[in-house]
């Protein structure tokens, strides 16, 4: 533990700053950016005043303490502020990922900002997080306060290429498909989600703002997040929550089943009409919902489960979704719901563990992908997004990941197009492209 934090609030001096804006033009690491515009909430934090990292099973219970203790080690300055929160976030597996695209990401890492600008609604404000004698992010300040005098992110314009997946990639993706399948057909497994990744090198740096404002625009339901850990920034546009917790009451969720959108209203609603009543989508959705009530129902005083699932349209897809919320029946953190429910069915497959060592195995490179990224307040309360629809940004290298459940009667062409289709959420933004490599 380091020395006592000092925290102090204050009215922040970007009110009318896009906060995507200042983090795209701004060169502190680490930086924290979160936004889901519609609930009108926008995070950013800069520096480092404590950090933890972790691995291993007991890696969410030890943060949850950690993080608890740290934001509690110091008294809170004035009234009405919002801070100081913990961010952070964590790979898929509790192990260290060897992949060296992933050199910047452990298995879990949280820390608390030296600055963290909390925008709710109209209202921003700034809390700045220090040790004893420290300066608290003056430095980090000062070139916040610069940046937001410039010209902000802008919509990415859209771009005529992409590329395809290579036969070679078709071919390794139906093996894939084609071994899983019969283990499901053998009753070893009921689902494994797979998943493709993708790196492309751009002719320039890649701006990850301007990409994440187009986003943004086309995704206003979704959460924008990006982590710039220094040499490495991982961005992404998630539909899909983990979870979210506010005082006592939780809120999570299944999002699996997918369809394509249509070219027209009449065949966007024909398709999502297809896809509520498909018996094999059904299938797939129901295991993550059983999966989310099992984990919640031990430490519920209430869980209230929608009775049909309801289509969420995104520009890439659609995708059955239902929602569970309820009350805690005593005191946890959103860590400590995070502990049950990851890996979620929508991620993993079922049963868990039996899925979870296979994708180890054969994905060992997946990292904070399928993980989680999020805040923490000092009363346990935050909210963890899934990291979906996300790319690993190094230098001119982009990585991309997109994934597909496989379940009895799943089709390798299907889920190859599904995993296309994802991957275009933020594919579309990237630019102009010199080489492709997929696998």
């Amino acid at each position: 533990m380091p020395d006592r934090l000092r925290s102090s609030q204050e009215s922040s001096t970007l009110e009318a700053a896009d906060l995507l804006a200042v983090a795209g033009a701004g060169r502190s690491a680490p930086m924290f950016y979160w936004e889901k515009p519609s609930e009108r909430l926008a995070m950013l934090g800069l520096g480092v005043a404590w950090e933890m990292r972790s691995s291993g099973g007991g890696r969410f219970t030890e943060a949850s303490h950690a993080v608890m203790a740290a934001l509690h080690e110091g008294a809170l300055a004035g009234e009405g502020g919002f801070g100081p929160f913990a961010v952070g976030g964590f790979g898929f597996s509790d192990t260290e990922c060897a992949d060296h695209a992933w050199r910047e990401f452990p298995s879990l890492r949280w820390w608390i900002p030296e600055l963290l600008w909390i925008r709710r609604g109209a209202e921003c404000r700034l809390t700045r997080t220090r040790q004893s004698g420290g300066s608290g992010g003056d430095e980090r300040l000062r070139e916040a306060l610069a940046v937001s005098t410039r010209r902000g992110a802008t919509a990415a314009p859209r771009t005529a290429l992409r590329a395809l997946p290579t036969p070679l990639d078709k071919r390794r993706w139906a093996a894939r498909v084609k071994e899983i399948s019969k283990r499901i057909a053998a009753d070893e497994l009921d689902k494994v989600v797979l998943a493709r990744r993708r790196t492309v090198r751009t002719r320039e740096p890649l701006d990850f703002a301007t990409m994440l404002a187009a986003a943004r625009a086309r995704r206003p339901t979704c959460t924008s997040f990006c982590i710039d850990a220094g040499e490495t920034r991982f961005c992404g546009s998630t539909p899909e929550r983990l979870v979210a917790l506010d005082g006592d009451r939780f809120r999570s969720g299944a999002l699996a089943g997918s369809a394509p959108r249509g070219r027209d209203p009449a065949e966007d609603d024909r398709l999502g009409a297809a896809l509520l009543a498909c018996a094999k989508n059904r299938r797939e959705h129901d295991l993550v919902v059983e999966a989310v009530r099992a984990a919640l129902v031990p430490v519920a005083a209430s869980l209230e489960v929608a009775d049909r699932p309801t289509l969420v349209r995104l520009p890439e897809a659609q995708h059955l979704s239902t929602a569970i919320s309820g009350r805690l029946a005593g005191d946890a953190t959103v860590l400590e719901l995070a502990a049950r429910l990851h890996p979620t069915p929508a991620v993993c497959g079922v049963p868990r563990d039996a899925a979870r060592r296979l994708i180890e195995e054969q994905e060992p490179g997946r990292g904070w992908f399928t993980g989680a990224v999020g805040w923490m307040a000092p009363d346990g309360s935050g909210e963890l997004a899934v990291a979906l629809r996300s790319v690993l940004i190094d230098g001119r290298d982009a990585t991309l990941w997109a994934g597909a459940g496989i379940v009895r009667g799943s089709s390798a062409e299907t889920e190859l197009a599904e995993t296309e289709a994802k991957m275009s959420a933020l594919f579309e933004s990237l630019g102009s492209l010199d080489d492709e490599r997929a696998a």
